[in-house]
């Protein structure tokens, strides 16, 4: 069995070393995270998991990237003013793309027990990354870090 939950977050970042100029700057997407858990046991109710429940666990971490700016840690001018152009930002172990995103959510399901299957990562309408665990790289998310107001927001 599998089921799908889909996320939604208005996210600014710039993507150091892209190929075009325009994604080296700062800017913004109305991202879409499709998140698919798979497995065969079901509970007293005869689902996977409970649509609301899969929210309830994981809302908190997905609703970090909404209004957001993302920061990778290699970005020292941007990790500099990040606090000043907004109170919600996150740094990251990675350059924020939409591949290392689907792996970062991915990575984050998995590490709260979640029975992840894949994530998928539209950044447009025509594009996405798709990432289901099948290759090696992995992130270190003790590497990231929520801003004071990302945590006050935490419920």
């Amino acid at each position: 069995m599998i089921i799908r939950k889909l996320f939604k977050a208005e996210v600014a970042h710039r993507v150091a070393m892209a190929y075009t100029a325009r994604c080296q700057g700062v800017h913004g997407h109305s991202y879409k995270f499709e998140v698919f858990l798979t497995g065969e046991t079901q509970d007293q109710a005869q689902m996977l998991m409970d649509f609301k429940l899969l929210k309830d666990k994981f809302n908190n971490f997905m609703d970090s990237f909404d209004h957001s700016l993302l920061v990778w840690e290699q970005d020292p001018a941007l990790v500099e003013m990040a606090p000043k152009l907004n109170n919600r930002f996150m740094i990251l172990p990675y350059n924020p793309t939409a591949e290392q995103m689907s792996r970062h959510i991915f990575q984050e399901a998995e590490a709260m027990g979640l029975p992840i299957k894949k994530v998928i990562c539209h950044e447009t309408e025509t594009g996405y990354a798709e990432f289901d665990g099948s290759d090696p790289i992995r992130i270190d998310l003790t590497k990231v870090v929520f801003s004071k107001q990302i945590l006050a927001e935490y419920k």
